[in-house]
């Protein structure tokens, strides 16, 4: 094995969590513009991965949830991110084992295909069970200025010929670049080989760098006006929902249906407990003002806005909430108990900056209820 002690456990929690095998830490040097290796000091919360082996994989398939129907080899969202899994000299092998070791689950790859050999497009192609997650971003006049190395020729070989799981479009503020994006994926078939083609918002925190948060702030302003005709002309596309509001219905509904099965949970939790029982519901920008709607009428229970001050910027979603910024922000009059989102927490129960829940509960001398 290469890794050490300290290395490995950071890797399985890494797959346990997020399903994500970090194969190695190599900065990929494709310089998206959205990229924050340079700039997310939490980074450093976990150690770097070297180029793992043979060993340290299948030890690692050990932590894979064996309810997700995918397995994910290459970077990471703590552990190993903003890689690229194709820098690795043994991605081809590891591919192969990973499809021998898992045939009923989905491998995939997150890239931008800038490191994707072309004469492997036949070996990859012949992997019934394999399929790459393309960051394809935009084609369009932007194209250069947010990824840097671009590699329009590669990429263009790979929409044609590389068997592809997911193809990932940024909005770039502008919608005719989308609407040109999407007649390029369309016309070349690409809609009827992937699993999903996906719209994303694109999102900055407060110390990303200046261009990004201006075409991060060009999209966010646009990306209603984006998202109404995408729903419109492909119905079939779908789209990140930042923000729980009716405008972004459709399309991609799993956002909402999850908020509604929580909020059910969490009333069907609420009414169990004591009487008068004053109830905080943590919640992140994300879902703030649904989930207030949900539950007035509920005089025990208090929805509370914690924003993201860690990241800043325009970072509003669950998985991201930490108890620094609730020790901030929640001052409440009664707290008997407090509902927080479960995907606040590793697979080792401790939040971002490594704190487990029942050092809040001890905080506030409250009851914190994952749900």
């Amino acid at each position: 094995m290469i890794l050490n002690e300290e290395q490995f456990d950071a890797f399985r929690m890494e797959i346990a969590t997020f399903g994500n095998i970090p194969i190695l830490s190599k900065y990929c040097g494709i310089g998206c513009v959205f990229c924050k290796v340079h700039t997310d000091s939490y980074l450093g919360h976990y150690p770097k991965i070297p180029m793992i082996d043979e060993e340290d994989l299948l030890e690692g398939f050990k932590y894979i949830n064996p309810n997700v129907n995918y397995v994910r080899l290459g970077a990471g969202v703590l552990v190993a991110p903003h890689t690229d899994p194709f820098l690795h000299p043994k991605i081809y092998d590891f591919i192969k084992l990973a499809s021998e070791h898992f045939p009923s689950k989905k491998i995939t790859t997150v890239t931008t295909g800038a490191y994707i050999k072309e004469d492997k497009v036949d070996f990859l192609n012949s992997i019934s069970n394999f399929g790459i997650d393309l960051s394809l971003i935009t084609m369009q006049e932007q194209r250069e200025s947010i990824i840097p190395r671009s590699e329009r020729e590669r990429t263009m070989y790979l929409l044609k010929n590389a068997p592809l799981n997911k193809c990932t479009l940024m909005f770039t503020g502008k919608l005719e670049e989308t609407k040109k994006d999407l007649e390029l994926l369309y016309e070349l078939g690409v809609n009827k080989k992937v699993r999903q083609i996906l719209v994303r918002r694109m999102e900055h925190t407060a110390t990303s760098q200046p261009r990004l948060k201006e075409l991060s702030q060009a999209c966010i302003d646009h990306y209603e006006e984006c998202i109404t005709w995408v729903k419109a002309n492909y119905p079939d596309v779908i789209f990140t929902v930042p923000i729980l509001k009716d405008v972004f219905r459709g399309g991609n509904n799993e956002y909402f249906i999850d908020a509604d099965e929580r909020i059910s949970n969490q009333k069907e939790i609420i009414s169990a407990l004591p009487q008068g029982t004053a109830v905080n519901l943590i919640c992140p920008l994300s879902g703030y003002d649904y989930f207030t709607k949900a539950f007035k009428g509920m005089d025990n229970v208090k929805t509370n806005l914690i924003e993201n001050h860690l990241y800043g910027g325009s970072v509003s979603v669950a998985g991201l909430l930490n108890h620094q910024d609730i020790r901030e922000q929640f001052h409440p009059e009664r707290n008997d108990v407090m509902i927080m989102p479960n995907e606040m927490y590793n697979a080792d129960g401790l939040d971002l900056l490594g704190e487990k829940k029942e050092e809040l509960e001890k905080y506030y001398n409250a009851k914190i209820i994952l749900a």
